[in-house]
């Protein structure tokens, strides 16, 4: 036999050897298939319960209900000051904004802020305050900053019939942006329940114990 022949039949034995190692090996790492479900699962099974259902199904406050708890909210505000105002926001279940108004003379601080309220308790389906008396503490508020959380009272989630449809933010009111927001929500829906109080929010763990050395 040639070199050359030598070689190729060489090579060919090598290139065999490694298709059939990774075949194998190929065998061996691939596990069985599981064995199916039986019976097969229902849709009621693998889906949320009627009352979940219920509560994240989406319906979208309408603008005409939007603009009205706007306007609520600015003549509560200048009831307390006839030259004050206030700025609200009111976004829908995506966090898009519906309907929003701004007094004359508002900052454009204002604006943010009650934007960012309402976002705020749409994703917490809970009044702002109720966040601020939790996580309010500046440590606590730290080790939230990645969540993004706008932890200012003012934002109210808006829940009808157990449904959430939207949220309402409020900056910049006279008269208290909770107040502002509260009131309008109770002339336009209905009656809410009450202002959450306010209170010291806890740290975020315990104080360190006492150092022992002297």
């Amino acid at each position: 036999m040639s070199l050359f022949s030598w070689l190729a039949t060489r090579r060919s034995v090598i290139v065999a050897g490694v298709v059939i190692g990774a075949v194998s090996a190929s065998a061996q790492t691939r596990p069985p298939e599981p064995a199916p479900q039986n019976p097969p699962l229902t849709l009621a099974q693998v889906t949320m319960s009627p009352d979940a259902t219920k509560r994240a199904h989406l319906q979208e406050i309408n603008l005409e209900t939007a603009r009205k708890l706007a306007d609520a909210c600015v003549a509560y505000s200048r009831a307390a000051n006839p030259n004050g105002g206030a700025t609200v926001v009111v976004v829908g279940p995506s966090a898009s904004i519906v309907y929003a108004a701004r007094s004359d003379g508002q900052l454009p601080n204002n604006f943010d802020s009650a934007f960012e309220k309402a976002k705020m308790a749409l994703y917490m389906r809970a009044p702002t305050r109720s966040m601020v008396n939790r996580w309010g503490s500046a440590e606590a508020a730290l080790a939230r900053a990645p969540l993004n959380l706008y932890l200012v009272e003012g934002g109210y989630p808006i829940i009808v019939e157990e449904m959430m449809v939207g949220a309402l933010g409020v900056g910049g009111a006279s008269g208290g942006d909770e107040e502002c927001g509260h009131a309008a929500l109770t002339k336009v829906l209905g009656p809410q329940p009450p202002i959450v109080p306010p209170v010291r929010p806890n740290p975020v763990g315990p104080a360190a114990p006492p150092s022992q050395e002297r």
